[in-house]
Order: C-alpha cells, then sequence, then structure tokens
C-alpha cells in the first residue's frame, strides 16, 4: 500500500512540471547529394556534392573519401577534407592515391559530433594522380627499435593498406596520421652492413601504390655501450656482458686473442644483457673481444673477468702407468670442456691430458713415457688462461723404469757397441776404444782410458771385474775368427796393461768369470771361412802369474745361441746355465761354482729362461736382478724362487751383448744399443 501512494506522488510531480508552453524539437540529420565526379585527368580527379539540409547538429567536417571497394570509408580510404561546414555546394580535388585504369568508389561525407554521415559511393575510372610528395625525415640522429620517425611531404595516403615502408630491408609498422606526415616504428628485426644500410645509416623504402623512394637517412643506430666486469667468473657458470643498446638478431662475439674465428654460443641476448657459454679456451683472465652488432665490429675490453684456477696446497699424489691417472683439487677448473684445462710442470716436455672435471677437482693423466729425463718426483701447476697457479701438486712417478737422463754430451759414443762392469755405484764402459766411467749421481761421463781407438769394440768377447781391475777382450765384431787383445786396467791406478793372448779358438766365450784368483774362459764361439764354429775347450788365466792353462771342464755348445749368466753373491761365484737338446729348450739352472772340483754344482732348476751374452746380474740384498732375453727377472738368493719383472722391457741384442748394464746405490741402470738415454730401475718401485 505504501509503495502504491509512492507512485501516485511521482506521476503528480511530472504532470504539473510540464510547462504548457513548451515545444520538443526533433533531430534531424544532414541531407546531400550524391557526388559527382566533375574531371578526371592524370593528376587527379575533382568530386562535388551539394548539401540539402544541413540538419540540427553542427558540421565539423566535410569531404570526399574513395577506395577501391565499393562502400569507402574515412577509416578505410583515400580522404580529401576541409573543416568547418561547407558551402550549400563544395568541391575539392583529389590529386594523390590513384592508380592509372583503377576503378575507384568515391562518397561524400559530412562529419558532426554525433556521427559521419556519407552520401552513396559512384564509381570512376582513374587516370592516375602524382603521387606523394616527400620533404623530411624526422626522429633525431640515433634511434633503437621501437623508437618512432615522422615522414614530413604531401600527398600522403591516408589508406594504411596502401603503404609499404621499410628500413633496412624489413617491414616497419605505419601509423597514418593525415595526407602530409605518417610515422613509422623501427621494427624488431633489421638488416645491417653491405646492401641493408649506407655507410652504417638507415636505409628507409616508402611505396605508397604506385610510387616508390628510397631515403638514404642521416639516422644511424645507437652504438652498444659496454660496461666494465662487476665480478669474476668461473668456468662452470654462464658468462655474461652488461650494457646498453645491446640487443641485435645477429649478435655475434668471439675472441680477439688468438681464437676469433670460433663464435661463443649465444644463450640469451636483451638490450642490457648478452649471456653466453664460455665455451673456448681462454687465453688470459681478462680476455679481450671481437663483437659483432647490427654490421659492425666492436673490440671490447675488461667486460669479462674469470677467476683464476688454484690448486689446493699440500697434494701429494702418485702416477704409475698409462692406466694411472692422478686427481688433483682445486678450484675453477674448466668442468664445462675439461679439455681445455691446462698445465705446467718442471720437467720440459710433459703433456697433459684430462680425463674429467668438475669445477673443485679433476683427473689427468700425465704422459712422461718418451721424455728424456723423466723424474722421479717433479711438480704440476695449473695453467688456465695462460696464468701459472700459485699452488702446485707434487707428483711421485711410481713406474719403476725412467728414463734417467741423455747421454748426447758424452764425451764418447754412448751408443755404440760395447760392454758394462760395475765399479763403486758407477758404471764402467769398455767401448769405442775406450774405457770410460758414467756416474749417474753427478749424471756425467768420462773417459778413463784410450786403449785402442781404431778397434772400436774393445771387449767384444767379454769385460769382467775382480778386486779394481777390469779385465777384457776383443775385437771389431762380437764373434771374430780370433780372441782379440786380452788387456788388464787397474781402475784405482789407472794402469793398462795387454796380457798374455787368449788360448782358445773361441773368440767369445759361452762363459767368463773370476774366482779364486783364475779368471775362467768356458767354450764358446768363433767365425772361419765358412760359418760360426762352436768350441767346447776351456782355459783359466792366473791373475798373479798372467799365464794361461787348460781348465778340465767341456762346454757342450747346441745349434742354437746359448751363454751362462754368471755373478758373485756372498763371496761365491753362481751361473744360470741353460739345458738344450737340439731345438728342446729343455731348463735353465741356478748353479753355485766349485772351486775344488772347478765345477758348477746345481742349486735350483726353472723353466727355461733365456740367455744374455754377459754378465747381466746386479745384487740388491737378499735377490738378485738378472736380465735374460729382454726380460729382466728377481732371483730371491735364500728361497731361489725366481719371478719375472712385469711392466719392464729391456732392449737385449742376443749374441752380440746385452745393453751397458750396472748398479749404483741400489738402483739399475741400462742403455741400450743405439740409444743415447740412460735408464734407471728403481727395486723399491716394482709391482711384483
Amino acid at each position: 500500500m505504501k509503495n502504491s501512494w509512492i507512485g501516485l506522488l511521482i506521476c503528480l510531480v511530472v504532470v504539473f512540471a510540464c510547462n504548457e508552453n513548451d515545444e520538443v524539437v526533433p533531430r534531424t540529420s544532414p541531407r546531400f547529394s550524391v557526388t559527382l565526379v566533375q574531371e578526371i585527368n592524370s593528376t587527379g580527379a575533382e568530386f562535388l556534392a551539394t548539401v540539402y539540409d544541413f540538419g540540427s547538429d553542427p558540421i565539423i567536417e566535410y569531404g570526399f573519401v574513395y577506395s577501391r571497394g565499393d562502400e569507402p570509408r574515412v577509416f578505410a580510404g583515400e580522404v580529401i577534407k576541409s573543416s568547418g561546414q561547407p558551402e550549400k555546394s563544395f568541391r575539392l580535388v583529389g590529386d594523390h592515391s590513384m592508380m592509372k585504369g583503377q576503378t575507384y568508389y568515391v562518397a561524400a561525407f559530412l562529419r558532426t559530433d554525433q556521427a559521419i554521415i556519407y552520401s552513396m559511393a559512384v564509381p570512376f575510372v582513374s587516370q592516375g594522380s602524382e603521387g606523394f610528395i616527400f620533404k623530411e625525415l624526422m626522429g633525431g640522429s640515433e634511434v633503437y627499435y621501437g623508437d618512432t620517425l615522422t615522414v614530413i611531404g604531401e600527398k600522403f595516403s591516408t589508406n594504411l593498406a596502401n603503404y609499404e615502408v621499410k628500413v633496412n630491408g624489413s617491414v616497419s609498422e605505419v601509423i597514418p596520421i593525415d595526407d602530409s606526415k605518417f610515422k613509422i616504428i623501427i621494427p624488431e628485426q633489421l638488416g645491417f652492413g653491405y646492401t641493408y644500410d649506407y655507410d652504417g645509416k638507415l636505409v628507409i623504402t616508402i611505396k605508397i601504390l604506385e610510387k616508390t623512394l628510397t631515403v638514404n637517412s642521416e639516422i644511424q643506430f645507437y652504438d652498444p655501450v659496454f660496461y666494465p666486469s662487476e665480478r669474476e667468473f668461473r668456468y662452470e657458470e654462464d658468462f655474461y656482458i652488461k650494457g646498453e643498446f645491446l640487443r641485435d638478431a645477429e649478435f655475434r662475439i668471439n675472441l680477439s686473442d688468438g681464437a676469433s674465428h670460433y663464435t661463443l654460443p649465444i644463450v640469451s641476448i636483451s638490450d642490457t644483457l648478452v649471456v653466453f657459454k664460455p665455451d673456448i679456451s681462454f687465453e688470459s683472465l681478462k680476455p679481450e673481444f671481437q663483437i659483432y652488432i647490427r654490421g659492425k665490429f666492436y673490440q671490447a675490453k675488461d667486460i669479462i673477468r674469470i677467476q683464476k684456477t688454484e690448486i689446493n696446497s699440500g697434494q701429494n699424489v702418485k702416477s704409475g702407468s698409462i692406466y694411472s691417472y692422478i686427481n688433483i683439487k682445486g678450484s675453477n677448473f674448466n668442468s664445462l670442456r675439461p679439455n681445455n684445462n691446462f698445465f705446467l710442470s718442471d720437467v720440459d716436455g710433459q703433456q697433459f691430458y684430462v680425463q674429467e672435471a668438475s669445477p673443485n677437482e679433476i683427473k689427468i693423466y700425465v704422459q712422461t713415457e718418451n721424455l728424456v729425463p723423466n723424474p722421479r718426483f717433479f711438480k704440476v701447476w695449473a695453467n688456465n688462461a695462460g696464468v701459472k697457479s700459485t699452488n702446485f701438486v707434487t707428483v711421485e712417478n711410481t713406474e719403476p723404469i725412467l728414463a734417467y737422463m741423455g747421454t748426447h754430451a758424452f764425451p764418447f759414443n754412448a751408443a755404440t757397441e760395447g760392454r758394462s762392469v760395475n765399479w763403486k755405484n758407477k758404471g764402467i764402459w769398455l767401448l769405442d776404444g775406450k774405457i770410460t766411467e758414467v756416474d749417474p749421481r753427478s749424471k756425467t761421463g768420462r773417459v778413463l782410458k784410450n786403449v785402442d781407438l781404431k778397434q772400436g769394440n774393445i771387449a767384444s768377447s767379454f769385460a769382467v771385474i775382480d778386486q779394481d781391475v777390469v779385465y777384457f777382450s776383443g775385437l771389431a765384431n762380437t764373434i771374430a775368427n780370433t780372441p782379440g787383445k786380452f788387456y788388464s786396467y787397474n781402475l784405482n791406478t789407472g794402469i793398462l796393461q795387454e796380457q798374455p793372448a787368449v788360448p782358445s779358438k773361441a773368440s767369445t766365450p759361452k762363459s767368463v768369470f773370476v774366482s779364486g784368483g783364475y779368471l775362467y774362459y768356458g767354450g764358446g764361439y768363433y767365425l772361419d771361412e765358412v760359418d760360426i764354429q762352436k768350441v767346447e775347450e776351456s782355459y783359466k788365466f792366473n791373475l798373479s802369474t798372467r799365464t794361461w792353462s787348460s781348465w778340465n771342464k767341456k762346454f757342450p755348445v747346441s745349434d742354437y745361441w746359448d751363454f751362462e749368466t754368471t755373478f758373485q753373491y756372498n763371496g761365491q761365484i753362481y751361473g744360470l746355465v741353460n739345458e738344450i737338446n737340439d731345438s728342446d729348450y729343455i731348463a735353465t739352472r741356478l748353479m753355485v761354482f766349485d772351486k775344488s772340483s772347478e765345477d758348477w754344482v746345481e742349486v735350483a732348476k726353472y723353466p727355461y729362461l733365456g740367455y744374455s751374452n754377459g754378465n747381466a746380474a746386479m745384487p740388491i740384498g737378499s735377490s738378485i736382478y738378472v736380465l735374460l732375453g729382454h726380460t729382466l727377472r728377481k732371483i730371491n738368493m735364500s728361497t731361489y724362487q725366481q719371478s719375472a719383472i712385469s711392466g719392464i722391457y729391456i732392449y737385449n741384442r742376443g749374441y752380440t751383448g746385452p745393453p751397458y748394464l750396472f748398479l749404483s746405490h741400489e738402483r739399475i741402470y741400462y742403455a741400450a744399443y743405439n740409444d743415447y738415454v740412460l735408464h734407471e730401475i728403481d727395486p723399491t718401485y716394482i709391482r711384483e
């Protein structure tokens, strides 16, 4: 009930508020004629329209719009217009944006605050127009992506569909304003360099309908700005460059210091930040870069700083064989590209190969096999980016055999044929017509005595030592037609003495040793006009009386080369004697020499072990190390157990003689024929 009363009151208020004298005036729209096309020529066309009724709303703009579509509209056609209210009749000339022979539709229009009113469209066939006139390009001397340039001129099309504008060959967005100017936006994708720009300046191509104009502007892109690096980078992380105006789809970054041909992989790029992979070997902790941006190359310094690779101090590691790697702990190893880690050592010629790497630990192989010298202990530093680490790791080479030193500088030909004996931790080498001394500790070689420079191999037959005196004999060949001259040389006094000639026909004995004041010379071989002949007879030389006599022992010789290797241990003479029956290699026996019977007594029997033409045996502790064939063997003189030393190969020329072998400070040294290298074998590193 209450709501009904309220409605009635409202109706009464409305009725009594109306003045009976007020009149409501209706709104009317303008009315005007169909457009008349007055004249058509090569410069355009003149249009005419007549207004019948201006309507009730003020007219603020009038004109004509034409297009190839049959319903031309202001926002989809070419517009020619004037401001304000027209006369009863109005005419305007369309002098642009027409193609000859093309049919267009034209309509007159009037604009009020409320609407745009169009006449009916009529068609006409164009005879062409003059086209646009370019006057000026405005926008500053430098631009960047997304910036706007304004083109000033005359007779520009107001229809966006008629425009095709390119900047350095890339299509640009156009913002039409009126027939005297329009704007273009610098596109995101641009071409730079030759064929795209003009000496670094923007080339703008404007095409409106049939007319095309190329503008070689004075406007250029901003040059990039590179900021100095604010931090040090680690190899495992992405590197980045900060700056301004950095973005370019063709951005390339290369090293300037030696590897500029390699382009570093880009991770991401923006206006102010470029992120890339440090996928290259750097030669400096502050590398210089060559950067290609927008058609130009820039040399950039100080934009990247790399953290120095450092080794943890106090590390001691071991390296043992070709299968043995060393692990080094430190910081900032290159884990992205492990092979871009580099190392230095205090040994010339060492090479390092990376197996795997993490930022704080690396596994490397040190190639030392062919080095001379190849030391037992050496130091290794990291050397990434050409900067040597402060700390080093000490490496112990656990290979039992190492190249100890070169012998090129010795005053004699250390690579020729000869023989060697042990004397006071030195090697006495008889070769090249000389008696020489090799001292591993001082790493020197010297000539003790010139014997017969014309002869050459003065110890081709044999060489043995007894109480500081070396006994030797030889000719030019190992197996000769007669024994060579027989000499003794006192290493203490330096006296060389020629001894009575060896009575045996054998130029090279099968067995030779000194025991109980005698030099025993057993069996052997010599060369006659036909072939190499065998000798079974044996002789002995009295060192005191300097006389030869028969040794009541026969030495059967097989058709195969065979020599006895003899050595002294705890005052007794031992020999390794082979048992060969025709081509059957039966056994090798360890014998001890019985002075009373002047014959061998067996103490152990082994499978056939091979032979050496010379006394290639070295006593160390309770063992004897002896070279048989190419194999170094160890004989425990307490148990007589023997074993081959693995991992050691020694070149042995067989019947022509073993390498130069001698003992010094419980280490074995040898130099092979035709090799100017002295090798060291340390039994403490032998892996049994």
